[in-house]
């Protein structure tokens, strides 16, 4: 138990930028450690010296450090709590703020190359629009992730729970990026589809999670690679897993692969673009989901991501 809530305090301390003995976690445990110090002190010298004196001051100095200590604890729990609100908040606000003029953007871009389908323009005006288009797409879903994870962070992400059929999204997530694979010579099979009973869950955040880990195996898989893609009934669960043979995550930061943020640095040597929230974002949906999510990578050989999501009741009859 202690060992799991260490670790989670630090997890807490990398997600807040700071280091871990400056945490409210850390405080309250050295304040536990100096009140027994303290009062073993004053038991001892209780049993030693005859002095009523004495144990008074020893009260007297256990009562002062414990209110001071908790006192200075407190006041930097409410701080970093308040901090923390406030970045949340602006967070939320500002990705509202630039969702609408977005969405703006890349509806007229859409209209454009829909127009000039019929209608002669040079290559150069529409790779220009082509361009404009991609890139709001990109800073679309980045303010997106931002949004899902200010609302993880606040506990405000939505989850519906209604009957999937996960074959069908992955499907789905399979056509949706075989334009890129075909660019990269990269090969995937999805296998081990058949009488895979329908999931419990939200669809599109289940479709979201897929997707970020077909598209993760993708960008850190090299030219004329393969994915594999499997769906295999487990118990009460569903388990989805993508397995690639592209870069992998170095050993020494498997702890960090699920953390706000974190690229491993062997990954931003291949691949520049990415935030870092596309497997916490995953790790909340799943967990909310009632499900776990978790993988195995070597270096240079590959990774495995994998998650389990439970089966729908309709599916038990």
């Amino acid at each position: 138990m202690w060992i799991v809530n260490d670790l989670n305090l630090k997890k807490q301390a990398r997600d807040l930028g700071i280091k871990f003995w400056q945490t409210p976690g850390f405080l309250f445990i050295m304040l536990g450690v100096l009140s027994v110090v303290v009062m073993t002190a004053t038991f001892y010298i209780s049993k030693n010296y005859d002095s009523p004196e004495m144990l008074v001051v020893a009260e007297s100095i256990v009562v002062i450090v414990i209110l001071s200590v908790g006192n200075f604890v407190i006041s930097l729990i409410e701080q970093m709590i308040r901090l923390n609100r406030m970045k949340s908040e602006f967070v939320s606000v500002a990705s509202h703020q630039l969702r609408t003029p977005l969405s703006a953007i890349r509806w007229e871009t859409e209209l454009l190359l829909s127009k000039f389908r019929k209608e002669s323009v040079s290559t150069k005006q529409r790779q220009s629009i082509e361009n404009i288009n991609t890139l709001s797409g990109k800073m679309t879903k980045l303010v997106n992730d931002l949004l899902d994870v200010a609302r993880i962070d606040q506990g405000r992400l939505i989850i519906r729970k209604m009957p999937v059929n996960i074959v069908e999204l992955v499907e789905e997530a399979v056509t949706g990026v075989s334009t890129i694979v075909k660019m990269r010579n990269i090969e995937v099979v999805f296998k081990d589809k058949k009488n895979i009973p329908l999931v419990f869950g939200d669809p599109e955040k289940i479709r979201m999670v897929i997707e970020n880990l077909l598209n993760n195996s993708i960008k850190y898989t090299t030219n004329h690679g393969k994915i594999e893609i499997k769906l295999l009934k487990k118990g009460d669960f569903v388990v989805f897993s993508v397995k690639d043979n592209g870069v992998g995550i170095p050993l020494e930061q498997h702890d960090r692969v699920f953390d706000k943020f974190f690229r491993s640095d062997n990954v931003v040597k291949y691949q520049t673009e990415g935030t870092g929230l596309g497997l916490y974002i995953a790790k909340n949906i799943i967990e909310q989901l009632n499900g776990k999510i978790w993988f195995d990578s070597v270096e240079n050989l590959g990774s495995i991501f994998s998650f389990s999501v439970p089966i729908s009741r309709k599916s038990k009859k």
